[in-house]
């Protein structure tokens, strides 16, 4: 008797901690990046296997919202309830159904969608501005002005694109060449400046928002794999490592000279990617795109939002 209540006991905390989470199924989507529209209370997803945009909701629900022909692999989301669109980063890492070797490694683009019926609005070509280099459109954030910037994994690039779908090279460091993936995830500070992660080596960088060519390596411990970045509140930013399979949190009390590790949590399942914020929590995307870049892995359909509190 004793046993069973034990059994019983450890399946309800199991339950507990897993109800947390948001468990989504869709056919190989193999989603890479995630947004979040509180105006709308729901997540949306993209797809480097199908080049798509999908809407989750908190039940976890999985809807079809973008299906454009012009979108090979879909990588780095960000809503922007603001102006009610949805950015969404297009490149070719030779994992999609529509992958072809015109467009694979070189293709860059960021897409702007309506947040509410997903009608296209315009594409801006940024791979036209580096067109003998490697390409790889990955990550997106806004500053206070509504200019977005994206980075350029596979050349050492940040771009820079108006509301208006102009768009330029905003800046460019040697500190990001390298084999490999290197720019990943970006975020904007309210100070003026952007911070960037490097995959391969695991730095982290800051970027004058005014004066583009002050880059400076912010102090700290390299995390290896480094892909998105999440910021949350009291100056708190989350970093999320692919290939340790971990969350990072740290924190600066210089305007990220320098910053503090405070802690590390284990993801649930493989792969994390990205995240965003939300009501005090981040939730992080477990992609499992190790499963769609190995030839002989199995595929799977179930992927996850952990919550980290």
């Amino acid at each position: 008797m004793k046993k069973l209540i034990f059994v019983s006991v450890s399946m309800l905390v199991s339950s507990i901690s897993f109800s947390q989470n948001i468990v989504f199924n869709s056919s190989e989507l193999y989603p890479e990046g995630v947004a979040f529209s509180a105006k709308n209370n729901s997540y949306y997803v993209s797809s480097l296997h199908y080049g798509k945009v999908g809407k989750v909701d908190a039940k976890g629900n999985y809807t079809a919202f973008v299906d454009d022909a012009d979108l090979v692999s879909t990588v780095g989301l960000k809503a922007d309830d603001k102006r009610n669109v949805l950015y969404v980063c297009i490149s070719d890492p030779g994992v999609s159904t529509k992958t072809n070797p015109a467009t694979q490694g070189k293709l860059a683009k960021l897409a702007v969608y309506d947040l509410t019926t997903g009608k296209r609005k315009f594409i801006a070509d940024l791979g036209a501005l580096n067109p003998t280099g490697g390409n790889f459109a990955n990550d997106i954030t806004l500053d206070n002005e509504g200019n977005i910037y994206v980075t350029n994994s596979f050349s050492p690039i940040i771009f820079k694109i108006t509301q208006a779908g102009k768009a330029s090279v905003f800046a460019t460091s040697d500190f990001w060449k390298g084999e490999g993936f290197n720019l990943n995830g970006i975020v904007y500070l309210q100070e003026g400046f952007l911070l960037v992660a490097q995959s391969n080596t695991g730095n982290l960088y800051k970027v004058s928002i005014k004066q583009p060519n002050v880059i400076t390596k912010v102090e700290t411990k390299a995390i290896v794999g480094a892909d998105g970045l999440v910021m949350g509140k009291n100056n708190e930013l989350l970093v999320i490592s692919n290939s340790a399979q971990k969350v990072f949190k740290l924190s600066s009390n210089d305007a990220w000279a320098t910053a503090n590790q405070t802690q590390e949590i284990a993801t649930v399942s493989t792969f994390p990617t990205t995240g965003v914020y939300i009501n005090g929590n981040f939730m992080v995307l477990n992609a499992k795109l190790n499963e769609l870049f190995d030839p002989k892995a199995a595929k799977t359909s179930d992927f996850m939002l952990q919550k980290i509190k």
